[in-house]
């Protein structure tokens, strides 16, 4: 084959791979100016949360001069999703219609939180990390942790009572929910020591040694103390020592 024959060739193929280029440029042109005049959004709905307003979620999420498209909003969430919202992990923006957007929230998973000596309150969860810290207070049931502190928390660290304790204490708060035993407060004393302060009567569980027996042990003892004043001692409960004493509040029968 000739030289000449060969730039030919060559000369073909790049001009072919120019119109193939020039077709898709032109195909998305197409496509983008029918989006824009055939898709102008005007319905947005708001699911997965009560934290926010739908109209505080939609300005959120619709937050530039571009926000009047379904496609436009809907394209910028895939390739650009916002993340920064207190107690929101993520939003996914789903295209309901031609017109039309659904926002759907998800919240963080929380499980308890504390307060600092700033009045922030640190947020954690499930696995005993710092989900978020905020000035906000969230009524949700969230169990309160009281005797802890965090030295500069971040999001993303894990509580700063050891392994061992951040375990305890999300084995802990579980096995209350599951029994119906939710607190008002979690307390920790210097020694890492829980108790459970509810409204009457405290119960002093000490480590977390032998914990699902204690609790089992307090379903049983409970419908006894109720409307009594006082502390329900297991800290020294054992496969040894099965004794438990109820500790009266004296200055509360005074």
């Amino acid at each position: 084959m000739s030289r000449r024959k060969k730039k030919r060739r060559n000369k073909g193929f790049v001009l072919a791979i120019i119109e193939f280029v020039l077709a898709i440029v032109i195909l998305v042109a197409i496509l983008g100016v029918s989006a824009y005049f055939l898709c102008p959004l005007k319905k947005v709905t708001v699911e997965g949360t009560d934290l926010y307003t739908s109209e505080e979620v939609s300005d959120y999420i619709l937050d530039d001069e571009y926000s009047t498209n379904t496609i436009y909003v809907f394209l910028k969430n895939k390739l650009f999703p916002k993340g920064d919202a207190e107690f929101i992990e993520k939003f996914d923006v789903q295209i309901t219609g031609m017109h039309s957007i659904n926002i759907v929230c998800k919240e963080k998973a929380i499980l308890g939180y504390m307060t600092q000596d700033d009045g922030k309150y640190v947020y954690f969860n499930y696995d005993g990390k710092i989900a978020e810290i905020s000035e906000t207070y969230i009524e949700r049931g969230y169990m309160k942790i009281e005797g802890v502190t965090c030295d500069e928390p971040k999001v993303g660290d894990k509580l700063s009572i050891g392994s061992d304790q951040v375990g305890y204490l999300t084995s802990l708060i579980k096995i209350l929910k599951k029994n119906s035993l939710m607190p008002n407060v979690i307390s920790y004393d210097e020694n890492n020591h829980i108790t459970l302060v509810y409204d009457t009567y405290n119960i002093s569980l000490g480590n977390r040694s032998y914990l699902e027996e204690k609790i089992e042990r307090v379903m049983l003892i409970l419908p006894k103390i109720e409307g009594l004043q006082g502390t329900l001692h297991l800290e020294n409960y054992s496969n040894q020592n099965t004794d438990i004493v109820f500790e009266k509040d004296t200055e509360a029968e005074q």
